[in-house]
C-alpha cells in the first residue's frame, strides 16, 4: 500500500515555499538608499556608468582652471608682492596649484583605470578645493578692487550635482560645504561696506543649492529605479524559478568568471555535478509537487554549505545541480562535499521507492581545475565522474579520471 503522496516532506513544505522569494533580494527603493549590500552594488554600478561623463567634466574643469590661472596672472601683474610677504597672494597661488594637481591626478585615475570605483573620494576633494579656492580668491580680489565674477560660485554649486560618480547626499554635502564656507569666509574677510552685497550672494548660493539639489534628487531616484529594475530582470534571467538558486545560464557565467580569476590567482578550483538518486521514482511515487519541494530543500541545503561569493550552486536541469568550490584543492573538497551530502541526508526526505536508501540520497562527480581547461571540459570530466559513481552503486562522491576517489 502506497504512503500518502506528500507525507515524506510535509514538515518541510512551509519552510521551502519561500525559497525563491528569499533569493530574489530586496525589491523596493527606500528613499535614496538600499540595504547595505545592494547599496554598495548600486554605487559601484553608478561610478562605472558615469565614468565617461566624469572624464568629460574633468577635462572641462581642467580647461577652466587653467584659464583662471591665466586670469590670475593678468590681474596680479606685480608678483613681487610675494617676495615682501603678502600671505594672501601666496595662499591663493598655493590653492590654485594644489587644486590643479588634484584635478590632474583625478583625470589620470579615471582615464587610466576603467574599474576605478573609488575615484569619488578624489572627486569630492577636487570639488571642495575648487569651491574653497574660488571663494578665497574672489574675496582677495574684492579687497584689492580687482574685477571678479561672483557668478562663478553659482556655477560651481551647479557643477557639484553633475553626474561625476557622487551620490545625491555626497553632492549635497559638498555643495553645502562650499556655500557655508563662502558665506563665512566673506563675512570674515570683507570690509563692512562689502557685506551687504556678500549677504545677497550668500542667499543666492543657498538658493542654487536648493534648486540644483531638487534636480539631482529626481535624477538619482530615476537612476535607482532603473538599476533596481535591471537587477531584478537580470536576477530572474539568471535564477531558477523553482529553487531560487542560479539557473544553468547564471551558473555557467559565474563559472567562466571564476575560472578566469583562478588562472590569474593560480587558485585551486573544484567543479562538482550532483544528481538526486532515483528521482524519477520519487516523482512517480509522491507526485511532482512533492518533487519540487524536495528539490527546493536540497538546493537550500547545498547552498548553506558553500562560501559566497566565489562558491556557487546552480540547477543545471531537472534533478541535476552544479557546484563550484573556489580556492579548494581536491583533498579539501572531500570534506566540503561530504558536508553537503550530510546536509541533504539530515533533511530525511523519505524515498520508499529508492533501491539505494530509505531517504533521498545524492551522487556527485567532482573534478579539479587544471588551470588551463575550459568550463565545458571541466564539466565533462565531472560529469564522467558522476556516471562512474552511479555505476558503482550511487550515494557516493567520485573524483574525475586521474585522481583517487573522494568519498563513499
Amino acid at each position: 500500500m502506497h504512503a500518502p503522496r506528500h507525507d515524506p516532506i510535509s514538515r518541510h513544505a512551509e519552510s521551502a515555499s519561500d525559497a525563491p522569494s528569499a533569493a530574489a533580494g530586496p525589491r523596493q527603493v527606500d528613499g535614496l538608499g538600499f540595504e547595505p549590500e545592494l547599496e554598495r552594488e548600486f554605487r559601484q554600478h553608478m561610478r562605472a556608468d558615469q565614468r565617461r561623463s566624469t572624464l568629460v567634466c574633468l577635462v572641462t574643469a581642467l580647461g577652466i582652471w587653467l584659464t583662471f590661472i591665466g586670469l590670475d596672472l593678468s590681474r596680479l601683474e606685480n608678483l613681487a608682492t610675494i617676495g615682501v610677504g603678502d600671505v594672501s597672494v601666496e595662499l591663493a597661488i598655493a590653492l590654485r596649484l594644489g587644486t590643479l594637481a588634484v584635478i590632474l591626478r583625478l583625470v589620470w585615475v579615471v582615464r587610466r583605470n576603467r574599474q576605478a570605483h573609488a575615484y569619488h573620494r578624489l572627486t569630492m576633494l577636487a570639488l571642495a578645493l575648487i569651491g574653497v579656492t574660488c571663494a578665497f580668491i574672489a574675496n582677495m580680489y574684492k579687497l584689492r578692487g580687482l574685477p571678479q565674477a561672483d557668478i562663478a560660485q553659482l556655477v560651481i554649486i551647479a557643477a557639484v550635482f553633475l553626474p561625476v560618480g557622487l551620490t545625491f547626499f555626497q553632492s549635497l554635502g559638498i555643495a553645502l560645504l562650499i556655500a557655508v564656507f563662502t558665506t563665512v569666509l566673506g563675512f570674515a574677510m570683507l570690509a563692512p561696506a562689502q557685506l551687504a552685497e556678500h549677504g545677497r550672494l550668500s542667499v543666492l548660493l543657498f538658493f542654487a543649492v536648493f534648486v540644483s539639489a531638487v534636480g539631482a534628487w529626481l535624477r538619482e531616484r530615476a537612476e535607482r529605479d532603473q538599476f533596481l529594475l535591471r537587477r531584478m530582470l537580470h536576477s530572474r534571467a539568471m535564477s531558477d524559478a523553482l529553487t531560487g538558486i542560479a539557473n544553468r545560464r547564471g551558473f555557467e557565467e559565474h563559472v567562466a568568471m571564476v575560472l578566469l580569476q583562478a588562472r590569474r590567482d593560480r587558485a585551486p578550483v573544484v567543479f562538482a555535478v550532483l544528481d538526486v538518486d532515483h528521482f524519477k521514482r520519487y516523482n512517480d511515487r509522491y507526485g511532482h509537487q512533492a518533487g519540487d519541494i524536495a528539490l527546493t530543500l536540497i538546493a537550500r541545503a547545498i547552498d548553506s554549505k558553500l562560501r559566497p561569493p566565489m562558491d556557487m550552486v546552480g540547477r543545471l536541469g531537472g534533478e541535476e545541480f552544479g557546484l563550484l568550490l573556489y580556492d579548494t584543492t581536491p583533498e579539501k573538497a572531500q570534506e566540503r562535499l561530504q558536508r553537503v551530502v550530510q546536509a541533504i541526508a539530515e533533511l530525511k526526505i523519505e524515498h520508499a521507492a529508492s533501491p539505494t536508501a530509505q531517504y533521498i540520497t545524492v551522487s556527485m562527480g567532482a573534478a579539479g581545475f587544471d588551470g588551463q581547461e575550459t568550463a565545458a571540459e571541466l564539466y565533462r570530466r565531472a560529469d564522467a565522474a558522476l556516471y562512474s559513481g552511479k555505476a558503482s552503486g550511487r550515494n557516493r562522491i567520485e573524483l574525475g579520471k586521474g585522481s583517487e576517489r573522494l568519498a563513499g
